[in-house]
């Protein structure tokens, strides 16, 4: 039976961790187009790495079920266990999961600024609506393309620490600021379509869908301690969720 888990992190020195992003982009393809992976000899040529490095590389994804070898045939992509190593219930920085997946990520700043909660995002954190709010939105690249917008939203409790730095992770901050840190998330998943200044951060053609999280992060107290609201390209990473069938199977 194969343990669908989340993708290992690539890991080692730069040329080992060089052969893991190039071969995980041939595996998205492979999946993509749903066709076998290229063989070793081709592999290796285009990776430009000695037989042992790709192996040890194909090592990991065949622990993982994404990738299935038998000797003297092709080697396929099981595209189902590449989609679960992405999942709704596992929570990375997005930096680290594009980077996972065999992305070049880069991640930057588009604002941060202090403003009044509101009554919406208020009721949410249920906090009042003037609480003071660090907002932050950042946008990540994969490969070039924009691959996800987020608008950030933790609720300070006093004064804004004066070592703030916007481009740190909206976890560690908050953590920082509320003296615990985020311990699980309430996430809500839905669809919205580019519009306005998103599409042009997005750099596509508005009415482009893209997946939404509106995301709760709350902390060992129990308080609401962070408010986010992403916007992903499903193209780029695809979410899965696993999801349990009670007994009795034999029910119909």
């Amino acid at each position: 039976m194969t343990t669908y888990l989340p993708l290992p992190r690539p890991a080692g020195d730069a040329d080992t961790m060089r052969v893991q992003h190039g071969l995980l982009r041939y595996v998205r393809e492979a999946a993509a187009l749903g066709a076998p992976l290229p063989g070793e000899l081709e592999l290796t040529a285009r990776l430009e790495c000695s037989r042992q490095q790709l192996r040890n590389a194909m090592a990991q994804l065949e622990a993982q079920g994404i990738v299935r070898r038998r000797q003297g045939t092709v080697t396929t992509v099981d595209p189902i266990a590449l989609r679960l190593s992405v999942r709704l219930e596992e929570q990375f920085e997005h930096t680290e999961l594009l980077d996972r997946l065999g992305y070049h990520a880069e991640v930057e700043v588009l604002e941060s600024r202090t403003l009044s909660l509101g009554a919406e995002i208020g009721a949410v954190m249920e906090r009042p609506a003037d609480t003071t709010r660090l907002a932050v939105r950042k946008r990540w690249r994969a490969d070039g393309a924009v691959a996800m917008i987020a608008d950030d939203t933790v609720p300070i409790p006093g004064e804004l620490p004066p070592e703030f730095d916007p481009g740190e992770s909206v976890f560690t901050f908050a953590a920082r600021v509320w003296g615990e840190p985020v311990v699980w998330e309430v996430t809500t998943p839905g669809v919205a379509t580019l519009s306005g200044e998103l599409a042009e951060l997005f750099e596509k053609p508005e009415g482009t869908p893209v997946m939404t999280l509106e995301v709760i992060g709350i902390g060992a107290s129990a308080r609401r301690i962070l408010h986010s609201v992403e916007y992903h390209d499903p193209g780029i990473v695809s979410y899965s969720l696993v999801r349990t069938v009670r007994p009795p199977w034999s029910a119909l």
